[in-house]
């Protein structure tokens, strides 16, 4: 294990702080200074990853997803996480609250709409339909739902679990490599648990930069929308420090006060806006497409999953390939978290908390708003796809609000709603990034520094504002699917491991 060394009267692993934390300073540099010849070089690579992984990236995909549902309908499901006087130290409201608003961030709301508007306007081409056609448009809410539904939720749950199991089977390092255990044991050579949790570490802040950045440029779309005489950089900027204050306002307070009341509150908007939607929405169509989503993700899930019919082609490799490597790489990091705030539960309570639900929820969200945007889009596909190509897609869901007669409503609230989830991510994986950085811990492990916090989630700000001032948002976006493939091959050890427990948990749990 590597040496702790103090920092600002907080102590850190430096072999796992240091070379993410000096490699994420380069990238600013080299987008400002180089930002064409930074996004183009680390293009190359993603192509290069999409191309020759594609495969390997759904079939993993796929075998955690029956896995899940395999533990879950095992015997191991009525394991309690860290043995039979385990304790939960969240109800189960806050405990879904937070899980479902780590997991997300602004995902949904930003590609809620945008995501099955460019299957609308631009189809795959293995399937042969036109483009603003009916077919397109079932297709879209189906890939949607697929994208977003229980295949990811699978990708998420897997590592957390394994973590959940190992970490409390014991007095445990809080690292990525305890998930591992099952197959290597108590092994003596620490170097290359600090790599992988050094890499992952870098994956993570890559990927919540990411998300921070559509979310900021969700955040203007809004305010320019309402001001559009603002100037978008100088606006970009006051968005970032805004959510940068309120971000290190409730990391100061911890898992039990700041995470936990943000994620409530975050939870009670999702249901407010999905429900004034339904209100104000056509109600019949709304639910038409949720029915219709369900009915072609049940479809095609073997298509995409497999990729029968889409292998090399690039639209697989731009969303369903992409999204998973994303998916991925921000999964060993956000395990560490998922599983943390798990003691005490069942292992069939966790994979409900933690895979069925949110990944239904999103399902139910999607159905709503990519719906609603495919019947508006449907009746004036030009004006869409003209907004979708020379405004972003961020500018979306706007025009949706538009369309409905509730622009001021729905986008207020949908602003709002934008702060908070990034705010609420940003602190519960920042709590991970803090962990993992710190020694050992000692003590509580619903604790962590919160120098720490602030120290990542400021970098993190800082990091999504440069790339989109100078490089645009692809740049970190494809930075942070790179980590998709070390984590590819990692999720794979892990899911044999999950496999060894299901089928010894006496040799490998406490109380077993």
């Amino acid at each position: 294990m590597a040496k702790s060394t103090s920092f600002f009267k907080f102590n850190i692993r430096p072999w796992v702080f240091w070379p993410p934390f000096i490699l994420l300073i380069l990238a600013v540099f080299s987008s400002i200074f180089f930002p064409e010849s930074f996004v183009e070089m680390f293009r190359n690579i993603q192509l290069i990853i999409l191309t020759n992984f594609s495969l390997g990236f759904s079939w993993v995909s796929l075998a955690m997803t029956f896995l899940v549902i395999g533990v879950f309908f095992s015997p191991l499901g009525k394991y309690k996480i860290g043995g039979h006087a385990a304790v939960p130290r969240l109800n189960k409201i806050s405990w879904f609250a937070i899980v479902l608003c780590t997991t997300i961030a602004v995902g949904i709301l930003f590609w809620g709409s945008a995501e099955p508007l460019s299957h609308f306007l631009f189809p795959p081409d293995f399937k042969g339909f036109e483009p603003n056609s009916e077919e397109a448009k079932s297709f879209a809410l189906g890939a949607l739902y697929f994208h977003w539904g229980f295949t990811p939720y699978a990708i998420y749950a897997v590592p957390a679990l394994v973590f959940a199991l190992m970490y409390y089977s014991g007095k445990s390092k809080f690292s990525l490599a305890i998930m591992l255990r099952p197959m290597i044991g108590n092994s003596p050579h620490r170097f290359w648990e600090t790599g992988l949790d050094m890499f992952s570490l870098f994956a993570l802040v890559t990927g919540m930069a990411a998300a921070l950045g559509a979310g900021i440029l969700s955040l203007s779309g809004g305010f320019l929308a309402f001001f559009p005489e603002l100037d978008p950089t100088i606006l970009t900027g006051l968005i970032t420090l805004g959510i940068l204050i309120t971000f290190i306002i409730s990391a100061s307070t911890g898992i039990e006060k700041g995470i936990k009341n943000l994620s409530l509150f975050n939870l009670g908007f999702f249901f407010l806006i999905a429900i004034l939607f339904v209100i104000l929405g056509e109600k019949g169509k709304i639910v038409n497409s949720v029915l219709t989503g369900f009915g072609q993700y049940i479809a095609n899930f073997s298509d995409l999953s497999l990729q029968l019919s889409g292998a090399g082609n690039s639209w697989t490799y731009d969303w369903s390939t992409f999204n998973f490597a994303m998916w991925m790489a921000w999964a060993p990091m956000t395990a560490l978290f998922l599983g943390k705030i798990a003691v005490g539960r069942t292992v069939r309570e966790f994979l409900l908390v933690n895979w069925f639900l949110p990944a239904l929820f999103c399902l139910m969200w999607m159905g709503i708003f990519g719906g609603t945007t495919l019947d508006f889009a449907s009746g004036n596909p030009e004006l869409y796809k003209d907004l979708f190509q020379n405004s972003g897609p961020e500018s979306i869901i706007y025009r949706v609000f538009e369309d409905m007669g509730y622009f001021k409503v729905f986008a207020q609230l949908f602003i709002l709603g934008i702060f908070i989830s990034y705010v609420t991510a940003a602190d519960s994986s920042t709590d991970a990034l803090a962990s993992i950085s710190m020694k050992k811990q000692d003590g509580d492990p619903f604790r962590s520094d919160t120098n720490l916090k602030v120290i990542w989630g400021v970098l993190i700000g800082f990091l999504s504002w440069v790339m989109i001032t100078y490089s645009g948002i692809d740049g970190v976006r494809i930075l942070s699917v790179i980590g998709g493939l070390p984590a590819l091959f990692f999720l794979m050890l892990v899911s044999v491991c999950l496999l060894l427990i299901l089928i010894s948990p006496k040799k490998y749990l406490r109380d077993q």
